[in-house]
């Protein structure tokens, strides 16, 4: 008896283990879309998050809004913006960016302030220059003390001679005052000449980005 239930015996395991088989060999592709369906998933959030964070997080957090969606849902005005910049202005546009591009000037030059008084005798002319670089600038002011005088604001370039360009000129003037941007590396500055029958002391005080100022000779 024990003879003829072996064989049964191993004919049943070997079902059961080609059984097993076949279904392991059938779980396989099972588990191959699964990989692939989860990479998709993972695909699509990260296409999600980019568009979120363009269209909702940088507007309400930082104020960017490359898009335009974010101001026009409000989403900037989290940012503390009010529609516009980090400390309550408004966001420019392209057109207004550039326009004001020449509104902030950077320079390596330092800043400095300085006065100098002249003295014109009768028909004297007297001339006070400094020294700048293309597009440093300049606030001046001068006065007279003892009667106006004829002046002329030029400049000119290194090495030029006779040549100058002016930028202002008036007669009988007792003061003038402005802000001078320089349009050509060289030296900028006022010519004046008393046209009166008495002394005339005249001072001028500059404060901006160039070298000494100083009396021509």
């Amino acid at each position: 008896m024990i003879q003829n239930h072996e064989p049964r015996n191993r004919r049943s395991a070997q079902r059961s283990s080609n059984a097993a088989s076949a279904s392991a060999h059938h779980s396989d592709p099972q588990h191959g879309a699964s990989k692939e369906q989860l990479l998709r998933a993972t695909a699509g959030a990260a296409v999600v998050a980019a568009i979120v964070l363009v269209l909702a997080i940088l507007p309400a957090e930082y104020g960017i809004d490359p898009t335009g969606v974010g101001r026009a849902l409000g989403l900037t005005k989290m940012a503390g913006q009010d529609g516009g910049g980090a400390f309550g202005g408004r966001v420019l546009s392209a057109q207004e960016s550039a326009a004001l591009a020449d509104t902030v000037s950077k320079t390596d030059v330092a800043m400095r302030t300085d006065s100098l008084s002249v003295t014109l005798q009768p028909s004297e002319g007297v001339e006070v220059k400094v020294r700048m670089r293309e597009g440093e600038r300049m606030v001046f002011e001068w006065v007279s003390e003892g009667g106006p005088v004829n002046f002329d604001m030029h400049g000119e370039k290194p090495d030029a001679g006779d040549e100058f360009t002016s930028y202002w000129a008036e007669m009988q003037k007792e003061s003038a005052a402005g802000v001078f941007v320089a349009p050509m590396d060289g030296t900028h500055g006022w010519f004046w000449r008393n046209r009166g029958e008495g002394p005339v002391t005249v001072t001028v005080r500059a404060s901006g980005f160039f070298e000494e100022l100083y009396e021509a000779q």
